[in-house]
């Protein structure tokens, strides 16, 4: 059976703490809450519970980060709805965000006396992205140097809105239910496959963008997330993405000539997901494929959700901690 056991360089972004996994995981985003429980019997994962409700558009504010509660009101009732339809007691629970929300970084770090970790990526961060750090919840996990880069230390950083986060852990803890890890659905993702897919390309799809981890060795190497969803037949976006595909080759050869990928994983809408398959293979020479039931330990799933949408939130649910 595949090891669950969660990679180092996973363990302390934005609420990976050192606590025992429960089976339970909710997944918000803009329009949507959704729980599952993933229980094990005699040893093997199960599906016991998937329950979603829409949530309104104005539930939340818009921004580029996704936005704080607009009527928190409404999100304490559809959890709460949710908390007594589920099939048993909900305390402790994983929660998933959508990449928009929660953005990975690679920086470069600098000893720097008198500065925590912490200190050191806020001020990396005012650098290189286009938001108001002070607004922002930062975490993030020291990785080895490359070897094109002997000496440099560097760290994946992750990083989201303050407000929003605090906003959805108070709305969870008033219901009783303590929040032990968040994340992105990207992130839960790798974490999940890195160890059995060690030099990989992992590609989640959502509704309004991208994501692409580059693995190497078992660690992320490369980042990208874009806010620009990939429509089927569409041939000015499939275009706009090769493109996108072809300046991060050219990044690769430059800076990480030595590194080399042996797969493409996509997980997202089957029709989708397949063009991203050519997309991939044609723009990094490996082979690629849509994941599936078969890329995890859970037997069966409800046909009510696809599997794409199911298996980040598996992944988060498996996760050993210790």
């Amino acid at each position: 059976m595949k090891s669950t056991k969660s990679p180092s360089w996973t363990r302390r972004l934005l609420g990976l703490v050192p606590v025992a996994v429960p089976p339970h995981v909710f997944e918000v985003d803009s329009g949507l809450l959704r729980y599952a429980s993933f229980p094990r019997n005699n040893g093997d994962w199960q599906a016991a519970d998937l329950l979603e409700s829409e949530l309104p558009a104005e539930a939340f504010q818009v921004g580029p980060l996704g936005g704080p509660l607009r009527t928190p009101e409404v999100l304490d009732r559809v959890l709460g709805d949710i908390l007594e339809r589920a099939g048993a007691p909900v305390a402790q629970a994983s929660l998933v965000l959508p990449d928009r929300w929660l953005r990975l970084l690679f920086v470069e770090l600098e000893e720097a006396p008198g500065e925590t970790r912490e200190e050191i990526f806020r001020f990396k961060l005012r650098k290189l992205v286009p938001f108001r750090v002070e607004d922002l919840r930062v975490s993030g996990t020291e990785l080895p140097a490359l070897p094109a880069q002997p000496g440099k230390l560097r760290a994946l950083v992750a990083f989201a809105v303050e407000q929003l986060l605090d906003e959805l852990e108070e709305a969870f803890a008033a219901r009783g239910v303590r929040l032990g890890q968040i994340a992105s659905r990207s992130l839960y993702l790798t974490s999940y496959l890195a160890e059995d897919h060690q030099d990989a390309v992992v590609t989640l799809l959502e509704a309004d963008g991208y994501s692409l981890v580059f693995v190497s060795e078992g660690a992320p190497v490369l980042v990208r997330y874009r806010t620009f969803p990939l429509a089927v037949g569409d041939i000015g976006r499939t275009e706009h993405v090769a493109r996108d595909l072809r300046l991060i080759r050219s990044y690769l050869a430059e800076h990480l000539p030595e590194r080399k990928f042996s797969e493409g994983l996509v997980c997202g809408p089957p029709d989708t997901a397949t063009a991203w398959v050519e997309l991939l293979e044609s723009g990094f020479d490996l082979r690629a494929r849509v994941l599936g039931a078969n890329d995890a330990d859970l037997p069966s799933a409800p046909s009510s959700v696809g599997w794409h949408e199911l298996l980040p939130l598996f992944a988060a649910a498996t996760r050993e901690v210790a």
